[in-house]
């Protein structure tokens, strides 16, 4: 793990590094940003430099025995707590804050890592909470979350908050490269993830991907107005599981549609693969916007397409 896989985010980072190695730190941070922008990698990583024992500006050397044991998740005083099913209860951040009542084991600090923190329950919070108000000395909360509004402001006004945004495109592709992926699909890759390499490289493992692509780049080819709906929406009402990444698919294609209106270049497709697709990229947007809210409030699946597609069936009208 190192600072150059965050090349490209900016000052802030290479600022909260140079921080971890000289010991200037506060004792929680938030980790905010998009799926797959680094969240976890860099709380790895400053979890790492803390606990490393080589000269500070080597920090993490990867090398002594603190960043072995590190590597191989067995350093007696790093905790990782993340959600069981759906949510972070009350006993286990309770759990959590009694092992922080010890001493570290190595003498020096203790790591508690909260992924997805925006899971915790109220109650989880709050127990949290007590923690933050007066922490152990000796001890960094990292909490990483997608979403920090949905934590307690109480919660919030207690962390350093830290955005970790995606990378350029270019920049991510070159990550990527890094990471054994060639050019050409790391280019793709990175525009289809919107610049996150985590992200991207869920894609590229995920086998059943690039036939999902092509199932939602032939929907939306086939709506041509509201006689048509049923028809280019019933191939994808199947796909209740995968449904969220459909919608991320549908936004990154209107993003690029508008990319195309206003004469710029896609970034994540190629220009013959949004030629037949004949919809207003921000009515596309919008209709995602929607649909989202509507499968919030519990409406089916199917149902939430069926009326995105209808809606942007309408725009084409006007149009």
């Amino acid at each position: 793990m190192l600072l150059e896989e965050f090349e490209g985010c900016g000052p802030e980072i290479e600022h909260l590094m140079r921080s971890v190695r000289a010991g200037r730190i506060v004792h929680a941070y938030l980790l905010a940003g998009g799926r797959g922008c680094g969240k976890r990698t860099l709380a790895r990583m400053l979890a790492q430099g803390l606990l490393c024992e080589a000269a500070p500006e080597e920090r993490p050397c990867g090398h002594c025995p603190a960043c072995k044991r590190f590597l191989g998740g067995t350093h007696p005083d790093v905790r990782v707590v993340s959600p069981k099913g759906r949510s972070i209860g009350v006993d286990e951040v309770r759990e959590l804050i009694d092992y922080l009542a010890r001493r570290p084991y190595e003498g020096g600090w203790h790591i508690a890592i909260i992924e997805r923190a925006d899971k915790m329950t109220p109650s989880a919070q709050n127990a949290l909470l007590k923690t933050l108000e007066s922490p152990p000395e000796d001890t960094v909360f990292f909490l990483l979350t997608d979403a920090p509004g949905a934590l307690l402001s109480t919660v919030r006004s207690r962390l350093r908050l830290v955005r970790v945004p995606p990378l350029a495109r270019e920049v991510c592709a070159r990550v990527l490269v890094r990471h054994g992926i060639e050019p050409a699909r790391s280019e793709r890759l990175a525009g289809l993830a919107h610049g996150s390499v985590g992200r991207a490289l869920e894609i590229n493992a995920d086998e059943g991907f690039a036939a999902l692509l092509e199932r939602a780049l032939s929907s939306l080819a086939a709506l041509k107005d509201a006689a048509t709906v049923a028809e280019a929406a019933a191939p994808l009402y199947e796909e209740r599981e995968r449904q969220e990444e459909l919608l991320e698919l549908f936004e990154t294609i209107g993003r690029d549609r508008m990319a195309l209106q206003n004469g710029a270049e896609p970034a994540a497709f190629t220009r013959a693969e949004l030629e037949n697709i004949r919809v207003d990229g921000s009515a596309l947007m919008l209709a995602v916007m929607e649909a989202r809210r509507m499968l919030f409030a519990n409406v089916s699946w199917p149902n939430a397409l069926d009326a995105m597609y209808f809606s942007l069936a309408r725009e084409k009208n006007r149009a």
